[in-house]
C-alpha cells in the first residue's frame, strides 16, 4: 500500500507526521489517513510528498509487491518442494488484489513459466 512506502520514506528522514502535513497545508489527522490509506492520495499529493520527502514519485507510488531473496538457500531441494514453494506464491500474488498491480500479469507468466519448468525436470 503507498501509504506504508510514504510512512517508511517519513521515518526515514526523521520526519514528523505533523511536520510533513505542514508542508502540506493539511492536518496531522488528514496525513494520518494518507498513511493509513484511508484517503487515496491525489496527484498533487504525490507531488507534494516527492519534494517533502526528496523521493522520486515512482518510488513512493511503489507497492509492498517485491520479490525477496532467500536468507538461505537449502543445499538439497527436491522436485515437491519447489512445486509447494511456487504454489504458495502463487497463492500469496492472488491474494494481493491482481486489478491494483501493475506488475501482475509478469509476475504470473514467470511463476506458471517455472511450474512448468519444474514439472516437465526430473
Amino acid at each position: 500500500m503507498p501509504g506504508l512506502v510514504i510512512k517508511k520514506y517519513r521515518e526515514m528522514r526523521n520526519f514528523s507526521q505533523k511536520y510533513v502535513a505542514s508542508r502540506m497545508n493539511i492536518s496531522q489527522n488528514a496525513y494520518s489517513k494518507i498513511e493509513n490509506n484511508i484517503t487515496q492520495l491525489t496527484v498533487h499529493h504525490v507531488k507534494e510528498l516527492s519534494k517533502i520527502l526528496d523521493v522520486p514519485i515512482t518510488d513512493l507510488l511503489n507497492d509492498d509487491f517485491e520479490i525477496h531473496k532467500p536468507l538461505a538457500i537449502p543445499h538439497a531441494v527436491t522436485k515437491t518442494d519447489l512445486l509447494k514453494h511456487i504454489e504458495s506464491l502463487y497463492r500469496k500474488i492472488e491474494a494481493k488484489h491482481a486489478g491494483k498491480h501493475h506488475s501482475y500479469i509478469v509476475a504470473m507468466s514467470l511463476i506458471i513459466a517455472a511450474e512448468s519448468s519444474v514439472s516437465t525436470a526430473h
